[in-house]
C-alpha cells in the first residue's frame, strides 16, 4: 500500500488530526451555533408566547370597550327618553298653565262684567227713580219732601224689579 502513498502511520496521524479537528470544531462551532440556535428557539418561542398574551389581552379590551359602547348607547338614550319624558311634562305643564290662565281670565272678565251690569243696573235704578220723582211733582204740581221722596223712590224702584222678574 505504500504504492499507493497510504502509510499506516501517516493514515493515524491523519485521523487522529481529523478527530482533533472534529472534537474542536465541535467545542468552537457546533456547540455555540446549537446554543445559539436554541436560544434563538427560545426568544421565537417567547415571542410567539408574549403575542399570543397580547392578542388575548387586546381581545379583551375589545370586548370591554365594546360592552363600554354598548353601555354608554344604552345610557345615551335613556338620557334622549328622559328629555323627551321632561320636555313632554315641561309641555303639559305649561299647557295647563296657559289653560289655567286662561279661565281666570275668563272668570275675572265674567265677573267684571257682571260688577258692570249691576253697577249700569243700579245707576239705571237710580235715574229712573229721579225720572218718576221729577215726572210725579210734575203731576201732583207740587215738591215732596225728603222722605216721602225716598219711599216713592223705592216703591218704584221694587215694582221696576218686579216686573222684570
Amino acid at each position: 500500500m505504500s504504492e499507493l502513498g497510504i502509510v499506516f502511520p501517516n493514515i493515524l496521524f491523519q485521523l487522529f488530526n481529523f478527530l482533533l479537528f472534529l472534537g474542536i470544531l465541535y467545542w468552537l462551532l457546533f456547540k455555540p451555533v446549537t446554543f445559539m440556535l436554541e436560544r434563538r428557539r427560545q426568544r421565537i418561542a417567547e415571542s410567539l408566547s408574549e403575542a399570543e398574551t397580547l392578542r388575548t389581552q387586546v381581545e379583551t379590551e375589545r370586548a370591554e370597550f365594546q360592552s363600554e359602547l354598548a353601555a354608554a348607547r344604552a345610557q345615551a338614550q335613556r338620557i334622549r327618553e328622559e328629555a323627551s319624558r321632561a320636555a313632554e311634562t315641561m309641555r303639559d305643564r305649561e299647557l295647563a298653565q296657559a289653560r289655567s290662565d286662561a279661565e281666570r281670565l275668563r272668570t275675572d272678565a265674567a265677573a267684571e262684567i257682571a260688577r258692570d251690569r249691576a253697577r249700569v243696573a243700579e245707576e239705571l235704578r237710580a235715574h229712573t227713580a229721579e225720572l218718576v220723582v221729577s215726572a210725579t211733582a210734575r203731576v201732583v204740581g207740587r215738591t215732596i219732601d225728603d222722605p216721602e221722596h225716598r219711599r216713592l223712590v223705592q216703591e218704584a224702584v221694587a215694582e221696576a224689579a218686579g216686573s222684570r222678574r
